[in-house]
């Protein structure tokens, strides 16, 4: 019998290393002001920074509403960005949120958007949630309150990714 429960102790523990280590090593962790773990200066562009840390160097507020269920544990601190979903290469895909609640995050590469949006239908969907056919997107999707001057240099960045 009690090796039938190391087992399992065992067995559980795997999982939760499994789980939290993705989780943990794939977002930035903040050092300031300044930039993220990938170093200060580390973004080529605005675009790629709103990317990964959902801050702009103009330094305009990039907030949202809605968003992940999981009560922030996904994100840690709360810093969500298109990257904790989306990934850092843009294609998204399934993956765990914590909690055994599973997500699936569009590929926002802009060769992958591009046959269904634009410019005006990306900032709906980024900022009103709204599908290009109009109907809503899953909650899981934030609302960003994001400039258009930002939200350009987004999409600009986005055209990057192959």
């Amino acid at each position: 019998m009690d090796r039938e429960i190391k087992t399992s102790a065992y067995g559980l523990l795997a999982v939760i290393i499994a789980l939290v280590l993705p989780a943990c090593a794939s977002r930035p962790q903040s050092v300031g002001s300044s930039g993220t773990a990938w170093g200060t200066g580390a973004f080529r562009s605005n675009g790629e920074r709103i990317y990964f840390t959902a801050t702009s160097e103009r330094g305009t507020a990039i907030t949202y509403t809605s968003g992940p269920a999981s009560n922030g544990w996904m994100m840690g601190d709360g810093q969500l960005a298109c990257a904790s979903c989306h990934g850092p290469n843009g294609r998204g895909g399934a993956h765990n949120m914590g909690m055994m609640q599973t997500m699936t995050a569009k590929d926002i590469r802009w060769s992958a958007l591009q046959s269904e949006f634009d410019a005006e239908k990306f900032r709906l969907a980024v900022t009103k949630g709204q599908d290009p056919d109009g109907t809503q997107l899953n909650t899981d999707m934030p609302r960003w309150n994001i400039s258009d001057d930002d939200r350009a240099d987004l999409i600009a960045y986005l055209k990057t990714l192959p």
